[in-house]
């Protein structure tokens, strides 16, 4: 059968997806083709419902899958709504973390005929079989689907053993191109699932979600079977197989908790040192790293770990977002990063649920005393089927006439316009305030700089020229601090106005070395 993976992913970074390529690998071992639609202006595939419609029937697929997030979902939905409307015969099945954490939602819409709860690579193919075969398709785990007009919601099933995945399918995409734009970086997953429940993240709602179709007593680990380790030499000969078809240049581990198995690492990363010894990067938290870890990493030529600090504010930490990590931690973590040879990348959310401003400020003021080799920092986005979403609209503080494709530079949580503004004052220019306290000759022409930009008016913020005037005058400031070799954080990277980087005199992170999304 042929199944046309339809992916939105317009107006913000470009990327595969790794859940469809691999959905896509299972598919093709099963016998089946597959196409994708990959929608973004950086592969010269911008939204046009029309151009979806005339390329879907081209295609003339037995099966569309589309796979979106929630920032995609209303873009998703007219889809199915333009293709149905326009002639499409094949059903439509809907996927993706939208579409698990929101499935009622999802399955409601008329054009849409299944919906996918969870992880889709043994029941897309089982779904696709019983289309093939004429079969019963209202029985299939992980599937919802209707019939008669009536929804058939199936349960979920156990979490798979991902040692049985073949490699990512990566012929679906224009992978050149992609990678031309990320500069020769590479996404990749090593592992599924986490340790961490931490609530604006999507294991949050999956975890929860899978506790009640499995029905254990708690949405622990151990119980749900969902953290689940790759067998390094498979991982290792994945990265040489497409070593072996693209030029890579780096590769990007994004898993949320790359280091949470230890002598699983202690086993991989001599081997990736030896048999793959490109630069890579990756995701983890302070308390998955020790000495020997950090020291294998460096070894295995590691450029940057990417650490979620999020937030200063204890109440904030435990209350909002329930995560573990101590400042305390954070501290020493980082120190011992930066003392094994390892840059460091820190992230942040600012405007949190119940945040208030002096509490954003402390956020910043621990990230200039952290001192990562770069950092960025998102507006708390609170996304349906999340903890952090019912705590936000516990609080009444979730808009829900504001919708936006980019969950970094914009957030759904109510604010005044004065608010706002000074909301997108610190998101936009964050690193003015880490370097007004990072306790050098940096500090004073950096806190010259605050005060013209608290001057500005909402009126004159909002105007599309002002932010380049306000970098204008910071570039200058960071010349004049590199002439006398002053650390500080600024953004030499025009294409990345969002990611700060630290110059130590001569030292700081390439461009080239830059993950480019």
């Amino acid at each position: 059968m042929k199944i046309l993976f339809i992916f939105p992913n317009f107006d913000c970074p470009v990327g595969h997806s790794i859940g469809v390529s691999y959905i896509s690998a299972a598919l093709k071992k099963a016998g089946h083709q597959t196409k994708c639609l990959h929608i973004n202006e950086w592969v010269e595939y911008p939204y046009d419902p029309d151009q979806i419609l005339k390329d879907t029937l081209e295609y003339q697929p037995d099966l569309v899958a589309l796979c979106f997030g929630t920032n995609h979902a209303p873009e998703a939905m007219n889809i199915c709504k333009v293709l149905k409307e326009g002639g499409l015969q094949a059903p439509i099945m809907t996927g993706g973390i939208h579409t698990t954490l929101n499935t009622e939602e999802v399955i409601n819409n008329p054009y849409v005929d299944f919906a996918n709860v969870g992880e889709g690579d043994e029941s897309a193919v089982d779904l696709v079989t019983a289309l093939e075969k004429g079969l019963d398709t209202t029985n299939i785990p992980n599937i919802w689907a209707k019939k008669d007009g009536q929804v058939i919601r199936n349960a979920a099933r156990p979490f798979m053993d991902i040692s049985k995945l073949p490699f990512m399918d990566l012929e679906i995409w224009d992978f050149q191109r992609i990678m031309d734009s990320r500069r020769g970086w590479v996404n990749v997953y090593m592992n599924r699932g986490c340790p961490y429940r931490c609530t604006y993240c999507h294991n949050n709602g999956v975890a929860k979600l899978m506790q009640e179709n499995l029905g254990t007593r708690t949405s622990g680990n151990a119980e749900l079977g969902y953290l689940r380790l790759r067998d390094p030499r498979d991982m290792i000969n994945e990265l040489k197989d497409i070593m072996s078809k693209f030029d890579v240049k780096a590769f990007s581990f994004n898993d949320d908790t790359f280091t949470m198995n230890k002598p699983q690492m202690m086993e991989f990363l001599p081997m990736y040192a030896k048999e793959v010894g490109l630069p890579w990067v990756c995701n983890t938290t302070v308390l998955d790293v020790d000495r020997d870890i950090l020291q294998a990493m460096a070894d295995a030529n590691c450029d940057l770990i990417r650490f979620g600090v999020e937030t200063a504010t204890e109440r904030i930490r435990r209350h909002v977002l329930k995560r573990v990590f101590s400042t305390e931690k954070t501290r020493e973590i980082f120190a011992l990063t930066r003392e094994m040879g390892v840059r460091s990348f820190a992230y942040a959310i600012l405007g949190n649920p119940g945040e208030t401003f002096p509490e954003i400020m402390d956020t910043l003021k621990l990230l200039a005393e952290l001192k990562p080799d770069g950092a960025r920092v998102a507006i708390g986005y609170p996304y349906p089927g999340t903890e952090y979403y019912d705590i936000a609209e516990e609080m009444e503080a979730i808009d829900h006439d504001r919708h936006y494709h980019n969950y970094v530079t914009e957030s759904v949580l109510k604010w005044t316009e004065e608010e706002r503004v000074q909301l997108d004052k610190y998101r936009t220019l964050y690193w003015f305030w880490m370097n007004a306290h990072i306790k050098n000759e940096s500090s004073k022409p950096y806190l010259d700089l605050i005060q013209k930009v608290d001057s500005i008016s909402i009126d004159e913020w909002r105007h599309p020229a002002t932010e380049q005037k306000v970098l204008d005058m910071e570039e200058l400031v960071s010349a004049e601090l590199k002439k006398s070799k002053a650390t500080h954080f600024t953004i030499p990277f025009k294409d990345r106005p969002e990611i700060a980087i630290l110059v130590k005199g001569d030292d700081f992170l390439a461009y080239e070395t830059l993950d480019q999304h």
